[in-house]
């Protein structure tokens, strides 16, 4: 319950301080939720570089409390309620307050959990730890590798959980609720015209349901995932609407930069949307600034230049950081198994894409990737064309509603400047498939839907906003309620999903809850300090990265391969999970580990482990491996926590902890 009051209070501060910021006039309340939550999340990243989180946090607080007293000051009581009143009224603050309200109250009673692989890996198990231990993950890397994961999102969510107390359900609201926050500055339009902002903002929130590629019968994760592609998405295209509504506005342009820099925090891939973003601004200044064309161009490419420098300078930051405190491989910039830097990368897939030393696979991929634009569904009307063609549509009706001349080149010159980007972002990823993933995973393009949708949704969203700031007669007008009833009847035709975020999904977390419950009585026991080696005897990954999230403890990783006589370890392989054979049989379980006891113990003593966790046992382990520990192994034993008293001890292994649970 603290959780939820916390983050509507949060929520109150929030528009509290767009109602004083609006009051002078010079910015539409609805541009402003977005850049004060970008501002918090960014003053929180200089705190947390310092490690001192909890400190930012309670400054945020305080600086958003002192915004509440300037403006009762400055306007009086009686002043400061009319311009809350005025604020409440403006579409997209209402629809933003009540939509982020509405997402934690619905959280907080149906408490969704995370689900997806990549959450437990990485995107669920940051921020837990940032919100856990009040300090960024790489300061004490624990189950996460440095550089895998970008701060934006755990900054978002330790704003709205800064005290320590872990929910995952509040974790997939702060990012919805920033979401939304991006949506709302779609919507800043004259109060008089406040159904185009309705609509608008209607489409934006459906966006990520329509670019996807629904699978009938499953459960939808827009709006319940904790990984970055929405966030992404939403502030790619939130901070080109920011940008819209600011435009021509001395001062108030730089607003622009908190969202960028949050942006480039968000995902690797997103310093590469931070420079097409400044980029798609740079053009349209150099379209609508009035003046010679080298007056134009020199103020283009100032304020283009300055929110470039805003991208470097977030991105090289966050790269220093983390190979300061972490010195390490794994924070090396490098891609694929081959560790190629970025720079390597790009020069030799430029070479490939004009055709000098162009091997098969490149071209297999090549030829996949160009076919998966037309063939491969990535939202609810069809392929990458289909897409391009729904937001050409858009963008054509902004063209004719706008007025002739500065307006529509504005227009024009940003969705070519759009589409030429999206060609770029096309071939990265071609580059990206032939460097960064196996010979399976490239000529199949994985998670191909996932890479992409960003782009379309930010583009489209980009193109209503335009098409609403446009729409100010009749002709246009019509043209955004088609063009919103359109998206919202393919939702309804093709979308709607069977389960969503609105669904209790008790059943979605059977087997998370029953790991959840043996982590609870092992963490009764573990410290972070602790070095844990996690055993379940035909598991397939899912309970052994389960464990990794929930251990309050470091979980060493296994080995793959073949390790059944000591000092030989030239046939064993770094793994994450394991199942221990007594020899190769390939269709007993998956990552298998030939291991025997002598073995086992001398893995442990060379990890530096201080505890097993059985989690599961066979046959195998109660035949050969219960002589180490005490009381002896069963096959239907419960999961049981065992302390490594030491390589020389007569015992190797007692026990710690037992849990109890009925699913196996």
């Amino acid at each position: 319950m603290l959780t939820l009051l916390w983050g509507l209070f949060v929520l109150v501060l929030l528009t509290g301080g767009c109602a004083v910021l609006a009051s002078g006039g010079k910015l539409h309340a609805a541009l402003l939720p977005l850049p004060l939550l970008a501002a918090a999340a960014l003053l929180l990243y200089g705190f947390g570089i310092a490690g001192a989180l909890r400190i930012g946090a309670a400054l945020v607080i305080l600086l958003f409390i002192a915004l509440w007293v300037v403006g009762l000051v400055r306007l009086r009581p009686a002043g400061f309620l009319k311009a809350c009143r005025q604020t409440l009224t403006t579409p997209g603050i209402a629809l933003f307050l009540g939509g982020a309200a509405f997402f934690w109250v619905l959280f907080f009673v149906l408490q969704p959990m995370f689900t997806q692989w990549d959450e437990f890996t990485a995107w669920g198990l940051a921020p837990k730890m940032v919100v856990e231990q009040g300090a960024f993950y790489v300061a004490n890397p624990v189950n996460l590798k440095a550089s895998f994961t970008y701060p934006a999102t755990s900054l978002i969510t330790f704003l709205f959980q800064p005290f320590g107390a872990w929910a995952e359900w509040a974790c997939l609201a702060a990012l919805d609720t920033l979401a939304l926050a991006c949506v709302a500055a779609a919507t800043a339009l004259p109060r008089q015209r406040w159904y185009s902002g309705v609509l608008v903002f209607a489409a934006g929130v459906l966006l990520p349901f329509f670019f996807r590629d629904p699978t009938p019968g499953a459960y939808a994760t827009q709006y319940v995932n904790a990984m970055a592609d929405l966030p992404m998405a939403m502030l790619f295209g939130g901070t080109l609407c920011l940008y819209l509504g600011t435009a021509g506005r001395r001062g108030v342009f730089w607003l622009t930069a908190l969202p960028l820099a949050l942006l480039t925090l968000t995902k690797d891939i997103c310093f590469a949307y931070g420079l097409m973003a400044a980029f798609l601004i740079g053009l349209d200044r150099l379209v609508c600034t009035a003046g010679t064309f080298r007056r134009r161009l020199g103020q283009a490419l100032l304020q283009a230049g300055g929110l470039a420098v805003v991208v470097v300078a977030a991105f090289v930051s966050w790269s220093c950081y983390t190979a300061a405190v972490t010195p390490t491989a794994d924070t090396a910039a490098s891609v694929g198994s081959e560790g190629l830097s970025y720079g390597a990368v790009l020069a030799g897939g430029v070479r490939q894409l004009l055709g000098i030393g162009r091997d098969e696979k490149f071209a297999q991929i090549m030829a996949a990737m160009g076919d998966a634009f037309f063939t491969r569904r990535i939202c609810l009307l069809g392929g990458g064309a289909m897409a391009v063609l729904a937001i050409t549509m858009v963008a054509a009706a902004a063209w004719l509603a706008a007025d002739r001349g500065t307006a529509r080149r504005s227009i024009l010159v940003m969705h070519l400047a759009f589409a030429f980007c999206f060609a770029a972002l096309y071939a990265f990823h071609l580059i990206l498939y032939y460097y960064n993933f196996s010979d399976l995973e490239g000529l199949a393009l994985k998670d191909y839907d996932r890479y992409l949708a960003p782009y379309y949704q930010a583009w489209m969203l980009t193109m209503l906003c335009r098409l609403a700031g446009a729409a100010r007669g009749k002709l246009g007008r019509g043209a955004l309620a088609g063009a919103v009833a359109v998206i919202l009847a393919v939702f309804c035709w093709r979308g709607i999903p069977a389960a969503g975020f609105w669904t209790d999904a008790d059943s979605l977390y059977t087997l998370r809850a029953d790991v959840q419950r043996r982590a609870e009585t092992m963490n009764t026991v573990l410290d972070w300090p602790d070095r844990v080696l996690v055993l379940s005897q035909g598991d397939d990954a899912t309970r052994w990265y389960y464990y990794r999230y929930e251990l309050t403890a470091q979980v060493v990783n296994g080995f793959g391969g073949f390790y059944g006589r000591l000092g030989e370890t030239q046939d064993r392989w770094d793994s994450d999970f394991m199942n221990l054979v007594e020899s190769e049989n390939w269709t007993l379980y998956k990552s298998q580990a030939v291991c025997v006891p002598e073995t086992l113990v001398a893995y442990m003593a060379e990890k530096d482990c201080d505890y097993l966790l059985i989690d599961r046992a066979d046959d195998y382990l109660e035949r050969s491996f219960s002589p180490l520990f005490e009381g002896g192994l069963t096959s239907d034993m419960p999961a049981t926590l065992y302390h490594f008293e030491g390589e020389d001890a007569a015992v190797p292994f007692t026990v710690a902890a037992v849990a109890e649970s009925g699913v196996q």
